[in-house]
């Protein structure tokens, strides 16, 4: 089975960053097992924001590391371990926030893009929109309201 690829579409006044803590968030309290997918720069962002983004509550993660126990529902991975995605078997769901598509992520992933507004960062989208098309995954796209 092809995993399914959802494209959120933001609106300028969206923040990228905030968005993907709350779609986090969603999952989890869907019973998610999540992978979040970013550059080490922004990983240490998000890890931030999951800390503080809302007041009364905490949402389990850690970045992965190879020795690292994966005892938490919420992974954040860095580039660098990309290559090892077999290894989360027990995970479900992957935010990408690469500039490239996730084509690992061929058996029984949920896979969540976020589209931001300007020119530039649509570009990048619609070319991993063809990519993962080209590759036979599932599709949807819609503006995400999160």
């Amino acid at each position: 089975m092809k995993s399914t690829v959802n494209f959120y579409s933001l609106e300028k006044s969206q923040d990228l960053h905030l968005s993907i803590c709350t779609l986090i968030r969603e999952l989890y309290k869907l019973g998610g097992q999540i992978i979040i997918c970013d550059y080490h720069s922004n990983l240490e962002k998000i890890d931030k924001l999951l800390w503080t983004f809302e007041q009364n509550s905490f949402l389990p993660h850690k970045i992965y590391e190879p020795k690292v126990t994966l005892d938490t529902p919420i992974l954040l991975l860095t580039e660098k371990y990309l290559n090892n995605l077999l290894i989360f078997k027990e995970y479900d769901s992957i935010i990408n926030n690469f500039d490239e598509p996730i084509i690992q992520a061929e058996n029984h992933f949920k896979v969540y893009e976020f589209v931001e507004s300007s020119e530039e960062k649509k570009i990048i989208s619609r070319k991993k929109y063809t990519i993962y098309k080209n590759n036979n995954f599932d599709l949807n796209h819609k503006k995400y309201n999160g």
